[in-house]
């Protein structure tokens, strides 16, 4: 593991398994504002060992904050390979190129797709900001999925925290959208109705003794950022990203709702990711449906800034700028 750290903010980052930033904890309250999945870490060995590619990509998830590429969601097939669930990117080992006390380096390069992927971490302050840098290293146009996956959970996720984001829309997963949402039902943002005709808040977070499930997609962004703040701890944690490329969000909640493997009601877990495909059932549904994904050029490099802040506020947020600049409603 990697520990960064300033006077404010601690991040672990976890170079064997896709770079993942395992934990971000607010060092005013002790709190890690990101979630642990019920088996954890896994410890070194011969693992994933399980049979298909989502079992693979979910035994070796420990929680926290990955980067999925080539692919969202299903496995597909593209190009002649098998993309995985949720991709490659979060399940290899990245090389350390660098690790100080503030900041750090890592790269890969990835096998079903000829993609080189730089991190670079720093933290300054309460933030933590990430340069992601992503080169096509062929000769042949290629088009991907790209999302980042961060989780809020316990003890920083509890009834009465707010979520606020940038979005006008709502879209519910056509195919999984839990038990909330009517499939393919649109919403405006913040107010939705639920499968009952229900009007429902989806800026009110869920206890962990009000199961519930949600997957659905935040769209018409006119700011790139979300944020949780917890009243009752005055901690707010946000993330800032551009709409460039990643123009929609995947909003994920699992509250002690999804029964059988793998959750078997045992996650309270709340997550809003940026992302530049539509849905999560993998880049070849993605395209069917009408949802491009990002397109590289023969060795085009594309770059993204994204910004996490942890800070203190017991109400809802506005915006929030770069730097990590937050403002409150």
């Amino acid at each position: 593991m990697l520990t960064l750290r300033t006077g404010d903010i601690e991040a672990v980052i976890l170079p064997d398994k896709g770079a993942d930033i395992y934990s971000l904890t607010d060092r005013r309250t002790g709190v890690d504002v990101l979630f642990k999945s019920p088996w954890g870490r896994r410890s070194a060995g011969p693992w994933p060992r399980a049979a298909s590619s989502i079992q693979r990509w979910v035994e070796a998830y420990p929680g926290g904050w990955q980067v999925l590429l080539p692919n969202g969601g299903d496995e597909c097939v593209e190009q002649n390979v098998t993309w995985g669930y949720h991709g490659e990117a979060a399940l290899v080992p990245w090389q350390v190129l660098h690790a100080g006390e503030t900041a750090a380096t890592l790269e890969t390069r990835l096998f079903t797709v000829p993609l080189h992927v730089r991190r670079e971490f720093t933290l300054s302050g309460t933030v933590l900001r990430l340069t992601e840098t992503v080169t096509n290293d062929s000769p042949q146009e290629l088009e991907v999925m790209w999302i980042h996956h961060p989780a809020f959970g316990a003890p920083f996720l509890e009834h009465g925290c707010l979520l606020s984001a940038g979005c006008a829309t709502v879209l519910a997963d056509h195919e999984a959208p839990g038990t909330l949402l009517a499939p393919a039902s649109e919403h405006r943002w913040p107010h939705a109705r639920d499968i009952g005709g229900g009007p429902l808040d989806l800026r009110a977070v869920p206890g962990p003794d009000e199961p519930r499930s949600v997957l659905a997609y935040l769209g018409d962004f006119t700011s790139g950022y979300f944020a949780i703040t917890n009243p009752r701890l005055r901690l707010g944690a946000g993330l800032r990203w551009p709409l460039e490329v990643f123009p929609r969000a995947w909003l994920w909640q699992e509250v002690h709702a999804g029964e059988g493997w793998p959750w078997y009601q045992r996650a309270y877990a709340v997550a809003v990711e940026p992302a530049s495909t539509i849905p999560g059932h993998g880049m070849s549904t993605a395209r069917a449906q009408g949802y491009p994904g990002v397109r590289f050029a023969a060795g085009q490099a594309r770059q993204v800034v994204l910004e996490a802040v942890v800070f203190e506020a017991d109400g809802p947020v506005a915006d929030i700028a770069e730097g990590g600049r937050v403002q409150l409603a």
